[in-house]
């Protein structure tokens, strides 16, 4: 009876072991798959969204992903914290889709914008270079302030700055750069284009004293006509050009002479009164128009007057044509220099009582800028 007992036993032991045995198997079978497969391949979406430049070109997407993916690893966590037969993880691999999804969108998002950037940049850098053109070759050469100058330095710097960073492939950078120079360059060169427009409201008057001179040196006689805006000094014979001189002029030429100490370079027509040379000048030769002549006189007058012009201020004088040119830069009281050989040319050609017609320009602005 007690061996009987004993294999009863023995039997209800091995039955419940092999219950929980099999209890064990079925258990591990049913155990919920850690997705740590799954949070890898969102990991992978993530460096290849950053790879691609999503933190700096799509931001807001890429730092979306970042948080979705941060919500599946504290979902992860959280569950494998559990008792594993109630772990459950499809909160988990939502999140690590959405992180997926939104890596990838990010990734095409900073891809598109690195080529948005890469061309608007590389349009932009090319534009504000054909700005600096036209400034150097037009506006660099009239009378501007000292902040036109100043905005349209730094907008060159700033330039200069976009296209190092475009050279490198930081175009986000290069980006950035360019739309503060074109703030900079467009800024100088509108203020420098209305003061030229400005000035050409008098090119109909230019353009018919320049007719005039031309007809007049027609019956033989040479007459001397200034552009300047060209800065050139031409003499003409038979209507046509028989000489021409770069000239350099007034500090302010742009506009005409009001007043004395203006520094300007006065439009008008004039004649050669008076023809120096040695002692009589320190200019090395000379020719002496008659500015004022009595339409400068009247003109002066008249905004006095009007209180244009400071009631004790006095008309100029003394303009002449004269050496000591070829510096480079306009830099007289008002007179027109030329370099001392061109000088000596002109003085030969030139007998006093000659006319001098000083225009503003002999071509249209628009002209001038196509040209440039």
């Amino acid at each position: 009876m007690g061996k009987g007992k004993n294999k009863s036993f023995i039997r209800v032991v091995i039955a419940v072991v092999g219950l929980l045995f099999v209890l064990g198997i079925v258990l591990i079978w049913l155990k919920p798959k850690s997705p740590q497969s799954e949070l890898k391949l969102a990991r992978e979406a993530l460096n290849s969204a950053q790879k691609a430049g999503a933190e700096e070109y799509a931001k807001p997407l890429y730092e979306e992903a970042k948080q979705l993916y941060d919500s599946a690893m504290s979902s992860w966590t959280a569950q494998n914290e559990q008792f594993f037969p109630k772990r459950d993880y499809k909160a988990v691999l939502s999140f690590v889709n959405l992180t997926i999804a939104k890596a990838i969108e990010a990734e095409q998002n900073s891809l598109q914008q690195i080529k948005n950037t890469n061309v608007i940049a590389k349009r932009g850098i090319e534009d504000l270079e054909g700005k600096i053109l036209l400034y150097n070759h037009i506006y660099k050469q009239i009378p501007l302030s000292n902040t036109v100058s100043k905005v349209h330095n730094l907008g060159v710097m700033k330039l200069s700055e976009a296209k190092i960073a475009y050279d490198s492939e930081r175009y986000n950078e290069a980006f950035v750069s360019y739309k503060e120079a074109a703030v900079l360059l467009n800024s100088s060169n509108d203020k420098a284009e209305q003061i030229l427009k400005e000035w050409f409201s008098d090119y109909p008057h230019w353009e018919k004293m320049g007719a005039d001179a031309i007809r007049l040196s027609k019956s033989g006689h040479k007459i001397i006509l200034v552009d300047k805006m060209a800065h050139q000094l031409f003499v003409y014979q038979n209507g046509k050009i028989l000489r021409s001189f770069k000239a350099e002029l007034g500090v302010n030429w742009m506009g005409d002479k009001r007043q004395k100490g203006d520094k300007a370079t006065p439009e008008g027509m004039y004649r050669v009164i008076q023809k120096k040379e040695g002692s009589r000048t320190k200019f090395y030769r000379a020719l002496l128009i008659n500015y004022p002549n009595e339409e400068d006189k009247q003109r002066f007058n008249s905004e006095k007057k009007k209180g244009a012009l400071p009631f004790r201020t006095h008309i100029g004088n003394l303009i002449e044509i004269h050496g000591l040119g070829g510096k480079g830069i306009d830099w007289t009281d008002g007179c027109i220099a030329l370099k001392n050989k061109d000088m000596d040319v002109l003085f030969c050609l030139i007998d006093t009582g000659i006319s001098v017609i000083i225009v503003g320009s002999l071509e249209p602005l628009n002209e001038i800028c196509e040209k440039n």
